[in-house]
């Protein structure tokens, strides 16, 4: 007894495409759960990280707070001197703009 003797050549064709549309669902599921694991992992990484800085005590996150306090004001020095050099050339120029020559 032949199986497929009864199948339309339509019927067939769309049992091929839904195959084929359920092998690429299952494909892109598991692309995707690789790249959610991929980010939740970085994200907890990061997470456990500050953890232990914190859970270390003192000493072990005073230098990072010195380090981002003296990021912060290198930043902030960086903006006052592109504030001020902005100012050249204007009725509002300051003495700064004759040290870098503008």
């Amino acid at each position: 007894m032949d199986l497929f003797q009864n199948i339309s050549p339509d019927s067939a064709f769309t049992l091929a495409l839904v195959c084929a549309l359920l092998c690429g669902a299952v494909i892109l599921l598991v692309m995707g759960l690789q790249i959610i694991s991929g980010v939740l992992d970085i994200i907890g990484g990061i997470l456990g990280l500050g953890l232990d800085i914190l859970g270390g005590g003192p000493l072990s996150w005073c230098g990072c707070l010195l380090l981002f306090v003296g990021l912060f004001a290198c930043g902030g020095l960086v903006m006052l001197l592109a504030q001020a050099l902005s100012t050249c050339g204007t009725a509002q120029a300051v003495n700064l703009c004759l040290i870098f020559g503008r």
